[in-house]
């Protein structure tokens, strides 16, 4: 019990509940973010079974013009979905309004339960083409877009995903979000840091706070939302509606269910070798029936670095497995690898990880 008579489980439906967006209606309020490059389907079944997160994600889709927007075996990689996942936002990447309103129908016709503008992507590949967070320079632009977007996909809850600013000095937060919400958005997603910002940089959760204070929809943060700590902070400053996580979700898929329980003063869950192990083996059996398996082997291999984040002699692993070639290969060296381990601990050893072992940065949406 806490002061007051209050229990645990009643201060932790303070900051995880179900959340409505639009017309859906989401299990809890800790989304998954989308992420270029990791979000397939493969690994939003992973983050939705093993974590249990409210709403998973796609990678980003880019909005063509319609005679070059024929890519089709590429869209049905970006856009595979399964029933289990649900329910699945996909995002839309692009500054045209006519494309991008063309993309989310198609989006809406592949299975997108909600369909989301990305004005968040930092890296230079989107921002020299005036997309992602350079986006936020342009507030009338995002306004057109959405209202496009809106039109075109009525019956689909529509959202955008936006940084505080291009960078320091334009902070374009709030007039954006008033503008998308004039649009017609049903939620607004806020990486709490600006496009120029580098990863590990602290949120600024005080624009946060003042578009939650003027938006008549569910707010979303996302930027490092991945202690209990730091969703409480979120709620408590800034009111936030809900959570959106990433690359820390890469590392940890157990990550959303323990953030829950943390909360609810709950055991965290531990996975053992075996279940991390076996984990894997099932996340590479689904990247498989995506891409095949010359290209599957070749997919997983930013994957499996994660899995085993935190255990002793990954470096040396991932130097080995980014050689594999094959199916072979892959359970070659996860069975060496785990066997390592497990002689270990049989021996009564700590599984230490290693001191200079890399961190692995991953752009989100």
């Amino acid at each position: 019990m806490l002061g007051g008579g209050v229990t645990l489980a009643a201060e932790a439906a303070r900051y995880i509940h179900p959340l409505r967006i639009g017309n859906l209606e989401l299990a809890n309020n800790l989304t998954l973010a989308p992420m270029a490059g990791y979000t397939n389907v493969a690994f939003r079944l992973i983050a939705k079974e093993v974590g249990g997160c409210g709403l998973v994600a796609s990678e980003m889709v880019a909005a063509m013009a319609p005679e070059h927007a024929k890519h089709e075996q590429r869209f049905r990689v970006l856009t595979a979905t399964v029933p289990a996942e649900r329910p699945i936002a996909m995002q839309v990447y692009g500054r045209n309004p006519e494309w991008c309103a063309d993309l989310a129908r198609r989006l809406a016709d592949a299975g997108a339960d909600m369909v989301d503008l990305n004005c968040g992507c930092p890296v230079r590949k989107a921002t020299q083409n005036g997309c992602g967070v350079a986006l936020m320079k342009e507030p009338q632009q995002i306004e057109a877009i959405l209202r496009a977007m809106r039109a075109a996909v009525p019956e689909r809850p529509v959202t955008v995903k936006m940084r505080l600013g291009a960078n320091q000095h334009q902070q374009t937060v709030l007039e954006v979000a008033r503008r998308a919400e004039d649009a017609g958005v049903d939620a607004i997603f806020i990486h709490a840091r600006t496009g120029e910002s580098k990863h590990g940089q602290p949120v600024d959760l005080e624009p946060v706070a003042a578009v939650k204070a003027a938006a008549g929809v569910p707010v979303i943060v996302n930027g490092s939302m991945d202690t209990a700590a730091a969703i409480r902070r979120a709620k408590d400053e800034a009111g936030v509606d809900g959570y959106q996580i990433g690359r820390a979700a890469c590392g940890d898929p157990w990550l959303f269910r323990n953030l829950i329980a943390e909360l609810k003063g709950e055991p965290l869950h531990q996975p053992s070798l075996d279940e991390r192990r076996q984990l894997l083996e099932r996340h590479f059996d689904l990247i498989l029936q995506l891409f095949g398996e010359e290209r599957g082997v070749r997919v997983m291999r930013k994957y499996t670095f994660f899995y085993c984040q935190g255990l002793p002699g990954v470096r040396a692993f991932r130097e080995r497995f980014v050689r594999i070639a094959n199916s072979a290969d892959f359970a070659q060296v996860v069975e060496e690898f785990f066997s390592q381990l497990q002689d270990r601990l049989d021996a009564g050893q700590e599984l230490v990880p290693d001191a200079d072992a890399d961190q692995i940065l991953i752009q989100e949406g």
